[in-house]
């Protein structure tokens, strides 16, 4: 419950100042989706799905295989990512923002249901033998090829708030060719990028919360302290399509018990004292935690980075600033909290410079 109270106080917080520009705000995510190609691609419609299954039928599932998502398309319907920034020599283009829609029952509107931001596309269909789905027509095997690849995938739809395009305001045609690019509807793509931003805010957001919680909760008297945990094979979870580390929040209570709750980035940075009489701080991966950098250092360094040399102790609002701030102060944090961390990183086998760490802040 106090975590919920706290929650809401920094929503209102955020709501009530004025001096916020809320569209300044959601543009300092690390996935900045408006300057993103896009595609708009329209699912389960059309003349041919109505009398067989199309090939898009595996689009939203993940492949049992690599536990990746695959967007398939016919062999002869090839997508043209010329239009999606591709040079003519380009076999495929990489950080793609791939949305997937379906139409509404009993009209021509469509809502989005899912999407992928930061998918990779193919001029051609892809025939890989572990990766075939067949589909069955006229009883003959018909192989599917894939044009789109990507880790995660974005499920919208079981969630409230959904993003309706309205056919007539646009063009009655807009999916005669079951798809559109970014720079079709330039006033739609505004709405479209303000909407999936919104929406990856508030997962972080929400996804933050509840992991600081957990660190809350945590009781470090119970229990022997985790050590070298750099050196341990990273876990993942999929949760709503997406892939991510399983962090132990009792690493994370270790950092901060070692940093005797101070903020680590200035020690004169005062919270408030928590029902465990500790004043109320919070840990961050300084290398971002995310799936893809996990992968990534797993495989070329052998190294896990939800370790405690990895995470730093600091108060909410330095916390906030790293998230969400502009990027001149995100730089002067970072670049402080580099420079106590990395005798730690050397400790634990992370190699990584200043500049390659900036880079994943975007910065």
């Amino acid at each position: 419950m106090f975590f919920l109270y706290l929650r809401a106080m920094h929503i209102t917080k955020l709501v009530m100042n004025k001096d916020i520009d809320t569209n300044k705000f959601l543009c300092t995510m690390n996935t900045i989706l408006k300057d993103k190609p896009f595609i708009v691609i329209d699912m389960n419609s059309g003349s041919y799905v109505k009398e067989e299954v199309g090939h898009e039928f595996f689009n939203l599932s993940r492949s049992s295989y690599d536990k990746r998502y695959y967007g398939y398309c016919p062999p002869n319907d090839n997508i043209n990512i010329n239009k999606l920034g591709a040079k003519q020599s380009d076999k495929n283009i990489n950080g793609v923002l791939v949305i997937y829609v379906q139409k509404i029952e009993n009209k021509s509107d469509r809502e989005i249901i899912a999407f992928c931001d930061n998918a990779t596309v193919h001029r051609n269909g892809i025939d890989i033998p572990s990766l075939q789905r067949n589909l069955s027509k006229d009883k003959k095997d018909i192989r599917c090829t894939f044009s789109i690849e990507s880790d995660n995938l974005h499920d919208l739809i079981n969630i409230d708030r959904k993003f309706i395009i309205r056919i007539a305001d646009y063009n009655a045609h807009m999916f005669r060719m079951q798809r559109f690019f970014k720079g079709t509807y330039p006033e739609l793509d505004k709405k479209i990028s303000k909407y999936l931003e919104g929406y990856l805010y508030e997962k972080e957001l929400d996804d933050d919360f509840t992991f600081q919680e957990e660190i809350q909760n945590e009781d470090l008297s119970s229990g022997n302290k985790l050590i070298n945990t750099s050196e341990v094979e990273p876990q993942y979870s999929i949760d709503n399509g997406n892939k991510a580390v399983k962090k132990n929040s009792r690493i994370s209570k270790q950092a901060l018990e070692s940093a005797n709750y101070t903020c680590s980035f200035d020690k004169e940075h005062k919270t408030f004292t928590t029902p465990k009489n500790i004043p109320y701080m919070e840990g961050h991966h300084l290398i971002p935690c995310t799936s893809s950098n996990a992968e990534r250092f797993w495989k070329e360094q052998h190294r896990n980075i939800d370790c405690e040399e990895n995470i730093v102790c600091i108060c909410p609002t330095c916390h906030r600033c790293i998230h969400f701030g502009a990027k001149e102060e995100k730089n002067r944090i970072i670049k402080r909290l580099y420079e106590i961390q990395e005798p730690k990183f050397k400790q634990a086998g992370l190699n990584i410079k200043l500049k390659e760490l900036l880079d994943l802040y975007s910065i």
